[in-house]
């Protein structure tokens, strides 16, 4: 199925979290829910900005994210194969812009959740196994880009440590 607008998707996507909400028996709040919709730059609901002052102000974000992300995994465990390939292909109709529904769904897929402050920085040069999205661009190129820096990096220790101990 192809999404012909954003909000399509969006819609979509946001319906089927609510209603994994609803068969745990644990309904989303009306807050809760229109996050779900929640951007700063694309479609979103109109009032969208006084509902994320609210949410901020009586919601933890870590729990939010942690709630939907279970309820995402828990929905995508249950689908059949064409209800992953619809949600596949609303997640990248969504996936254009920025969207808080994409890093919910994110944390959903990623079970490596924070990493530490080096390895954030590494993160984008290192491959997502855990990611049913097809690969971002220029992946591939980063993939032989760093095998070459790893080489470089051999072959210069052993220079240097032929260098210090000298021949055998």
């Amino acid at each position: 199925m192809e999404f012909p607008t954003v909000r399509a998707a969006k819609e979509y996507l946001a319906g089927k979290i609510t209603e994994q909400a609803v068969r745990e028996g644990a309904p989303l709040t009306e807050v809760e829910r229109k996050m779900l919709y929640f951007s700063e730059t694309g479609w979103t609901l109109p009032g969208i900005m006084a509902v994320s002052e609210e949410f901020d102000r009586d919601c933890d974000q870590d729990e939010y994210e942690a709630k939907i992300g279970g309820l995402v995994s828990r929905l995508l465990l249950a689908e059949d194969e064409q209800g992953v390939k619809t949600w596949d292909a609303a997640v990248l109709k969504v996936s254009n812009e920025d969207h808080y529904l994409l890093v919910l769904i994110g944390n959903a897929l990623s079970p490596q959740k924070k990493l530490s402050g080096s390895m954030e920085k590494l993160s984008p040069w290192l491959p997502d196994l855990n990611s049913s999205l097809p690969r971002r661009p220029r992946d591939r190129v980063r993939l032989i880009l760093s095998a070459f820096a790893v080489i470089g990096v051999l072959i210069l220790l052993r220079i240097l440590l032929g260098r210090v101990f000298g021949p055998d």
